[in-house]
């Protein structure tokens, strides 16, 4: 699993070195950046995929866009050069990158280091160590590092959940569990693995059958109870067909006569079920159109995954979801130690302005070790004025 993110001169950092746990969140104001202390995984990754393990790491592709290299470099600072850094426990890859053209959608990769180091490359001098992944044969845990950045998978906070049919991926074969950022292609996955067998990890305790559609309804029913999913594709096209009802009773419906909570839900669910060990899902606000109930719910349903070896990486706004963890911890469903909290304060502007990043520590009762201001208490502080406390 990942351990560690490093960050130097991106957009709003001029540095950030991020601990990374199984289950993190990464919390705080709006336009704070939450989303670019994960912008390199997902540069990175679709970087590899589309087959560049060359010179140039791409600003634009599948998982996100950043526009032009001007966009990309700190915003206050002159410096030309950006650092993106992964490690791992066993392993570490560090690459320079530079803005060598303004207005150019990629970075041109000027440096690399990996740990441990590739056996000698078949590129000599300067060229070797200008290329984004090593051209020469890697150890396991090099090799583990660079499988884990390539196939991450990223759920946007937009999700094109009511559709009445869903595309296949189109590509010959897609990164496992890639659902895509919009949860489009999670139908694709379900009607593909839908009489397969979970693993006893991923498996839901009150549900007795082990196939793939009765443990997904499972888990969306602590959420939604009584919810039922089915998908089949359409003869002769790429498109499946998805039809969700909430109660046995019911007949199946299309997505959009469901409602967007459930159909937010699906795509993030399906992927944590079928998401290999070690492999990261990155989450864009999980709690996305769900009631605080449902919130909290969700926050368990993310500590049982990251328990059972998957590593989730989520943006929330939520105190709900992190509550959820929360109670997962104090009922020892999770370690503490395996759940990281990172709060973003905006931008320091002035010498007494709080730090950037601050990192509660979880105790085993679920207890956080500071409670910065900002960080979920707004309830709080309302409800203080409203009964003119403050």
């Amino acid at each position: 699993m990942l351990t560690r993110l490093h960050i130097e001169n991106l957009k709003c950092f001029s540095a950030l070195s991020l601990p990374i746990a199984p289950l993190t969140l990464l919390t705080g104001f709006n336009a704070a950046g939450k989303s670019t202390a994960l912008q390199p995984l997902l540069l990175l990754a679709q970087t590899m995929r589309s087959g560049g393990a060359g010179q140039r790491v791409l600003l634009n592709g599948s998982l996100t866009k950043l526009g032009t290299s001007g966009e990309a470099i700190h915003e206050q600072g002159n410096n030309k050069v950006i650092v993106f850094s992964v490690e791992t426990e066993q392993a570490s890859a560090t690459w320079t990158l530079e803005a060598d053209k303004p207005g150019e959608t990629s970075l041109a990769v000027a440096g690399a280091t990996f740990f441990p180091e590739p056996e000698h490359s078949s590129l000599s001098g300067a060229g070797a160590e200008r290329l984004l992944c090593p051209s020469a044969p890697m150890s396991g845990e090099l090799a583990a590092l660079f499988k884990s950045v390539c196939s991450t998978v990223f759920i946007s906070a937009m999700r094109s959940g009511t559709p009445d049919t869903f595309p296949s991926p189109m590509v010959s074969d897609p990164v496992h569990a890639d659902v895509g950022v919009e949860g489009e292609f999670a139908p694709w996955w379900f009607e593909r693995y839908l009489d397969d067998e979970v693993d006893v990890t991923r498996r839901h305790p009150d549900e007795d059958s082990f196939g793939f559609r009765h443990q997904l309804n499972a888990w969306l029913s602590d959420i939604f109870p009584g919810v039922d999913a089915n998908a089949e594709k359409i003869v002769n096209t790429l498109l499946v067909r998805f039809e969700l009802k909430t109660h046995v009773t019911e007949a199946y419906r299309r997505p959009a006569n469901i409602g967007y909570g459930l159909t937010y839900a699906f795509p993030l669910v399906l992927a944590l079920l079928l998401a290999k060990p070690g492999q990261v899902i990155i989450v864009d606000s999980p709690e996305a159109h769900l009631h605080p109930e449902g919130q909290s719910a969700m926050g368990s349903i993310l500590t049982h995954f990251a328990a059972a070896g998957v590593q989730i990486l989520i943006e929330t706004h939520s105190d709900h979801i992190l509550n959820g963890v929360r109670l997962a911890i104090a009922q020892k469903n999770i370690p503490p130690e395996t759940v990281g909290v990172h709060f973003f304060n905006r931008p320091p502007r002035k010498p007494d302005d709080p730090p950037h990043v601050v990192s509660p520590l979880l105790d085993a009762k679920g207890t956080l070790s500071e409670w910065p201001r900002g960080f979920f208490d707004q309830t709080e502080r309302d409800l203080a004025k409203l009964t003119g406390w403050e």
